[in-house]
């Protein structure tokens, strides 16, 4: 009775394994076993593979021998790296283990095919140059906050109390300890009048001086700024070729020889970079391989070479492949980066106070966030017909210009996007 219990339960549970493979292999799975076993490509090509069925994962073994790329959900595209072979592999909804397929890639392709790559397909009439629009989009916010005060305190008895900047450059002398100026004891040229230097970037507070021996300044302030950067490179590249671009500038680098004096120069280049690779699989349907960067000089990272000081780069890159239709949007890359600094600086003991602490630290807070953006828009475009009219350049219309000077004094309104004055 035990045995017919268990295996009643046993036969239970093993359909309750089996029933949704079944269920699912009822709903399409069939075709699972068409997927490909064999694949053969020569060196340097690319090849679409249409799948019979939705895949949900797609990888090879050897990224030495073959790439390979998603293609929506039921094809992938293949690119012959190396001579050699290596495992594709599929994964689907249809079974638990990913589909194996073997990928041969040959030697160089032959003149003829060579020839026939030039062509994304065997449709004639498919476009075969994509023009990308990059747009780089920064924001950045600063808040800085300082609250401080600064003492200084000349006794009778030649005692001096000063907080940090009230007495630069100036020596102490057994017999001597400078004071604050009075009409009485003018300072000579010789005696080095200690103060407390104004701070031109603080809102400051004085109190004392003239004939008293005590001088107190409170400075505040409170800091908030807003930065917007954007750059909207575009270019237009045939399918399957390397399009760069470069917004910026170089930098000098000076790099001594070694085993002499001499001192060479390299340039260094930065600013807004691009490298743009599309390759068209279908009418409309673009495969990119995209390279942006972003980079400027950071002079808070200064290094001395050769006596020369070079300042640092910041740089912000990113190297990916999507694919997107005709007019599409993606955002490749993004950046949120969050910096605060604080710092304190007291008198120990009398700076710790609840109140009258106040009067003996200065506190500084900065905090600094940015937003990167990177977003990406392929278009697939033709050329001008020969006896098209070319569109109007900005600036067209000022190549003539030359306007009387009461024109000038009486109508320019300095409209420049409007239709009166210098837009005409």
């Amino acid at each position: 009775m035990r045995s017919s219990f268990l295996r009643q339960a046993c036969c239970t549970g093993l359909l309750a394994v089996l029933l949704p493979q079944a269920q699912a292999t009822g709903k399409g799975c069939e075709a699972f076993n068409q997927l490909p076993s064999v694949i053969e490509i020569d060196q340097g090509l690319q090849q679409e593979l249409r799948l019979p069925l939705a895949i949900s994962r797609v990888a090879v073994g050897e990224p030495k021998v073959a790439d390979v790329q998603a293609s929506g959900e039921r094809g992938v595209v293949i690119t012959a790296v190396g001579q050699g072979n290596t495992t594709l592999m599929l994964w689907t909804a249809c079974a638990p283990s990913p589909h194996r397929a073997m990928v041969f890639v040959k030697g160089r392709a032959s003149a003829d095919m060579a020839q026939d790559s030039f062509l994304p397909s065997q449709d004639a009439q498919l476009i075969s140059q994509v023009q990308a629009d990059i747009r780089f989009v920064e924001v950045r916010r600063t808040k800085y906050k300082e609250a401080g005060a600064r003492l200084f305190f000349k006794g009778s008895n030649n005692s001096l109390i000063g907080s940090p900047g009230t007495v630069p450059n100036t020596v102490v002398r057994p017999d001597y300890v400078p004071g604050i100026q009075t009409g009485e004891n003018p300072v000579t040229y010789a005696d080095v009048r200690p103060g407390i230097p104004l701070d031109d970037t603080v809102f400051n507070i004085v109190w004392g001086g003239g004939s008293s021996r005590f001088l107190a300044m409170i400075n505040a302030l409170e800091n908030s700024g807003f930065a917007y950067t954007l750059a909207r490179p575009s270019l237009t590249v045939l399918s399957g070729q390397t399009a760069s671009f470069l917004a910026g500038g170089e930098i000098p680098i000076p790099v001594p020889s070694a085993g002499s004096d001499n001192v060479s120069i390299e340039y260094k280049e930065f600013g807004v970079r691009l490298a743009l690779t599309p390759t068209i699989i279908s009418p409309g349907r673009i495969t990119l391989k995209v390279a942006p960067e972003v980079s400027e000089l950071d002079y808070s990272n200064v290094v001395t070479i050769a006596g020369t000081q070079v300042p640092g780069l910041t740089v912000r890159r990113t190297d990916t492949s999507i694919a997107l239709a005709d007019g599409e949007s993606f955002i490749i890359s993004g950046l949120v980066s969050n910096n605060t600094r604080s710092a304190v600086d007291r008198l120990p003991g009398l700076g710790s106070l609840p109140i009258l602490g106040a009067f003996f630290r200065n506190s500084a807070l900065r905090r600094e966030e940015t937003e990167l953006l990177m977003i990406v828009t392929p278009h697939l475009v033709q050329p001008l017909a020969a006896n098209a009219r070319l569109p109007e350049l900005p600036g067209e219309n000022l190549r003539n210009y030359d306007p009387s000077w009461g024109r000038l004094f009486f109508l320019e309104n300095g409209n420049f996007d409007g239709k009166g004055g210098l837009s005409q």
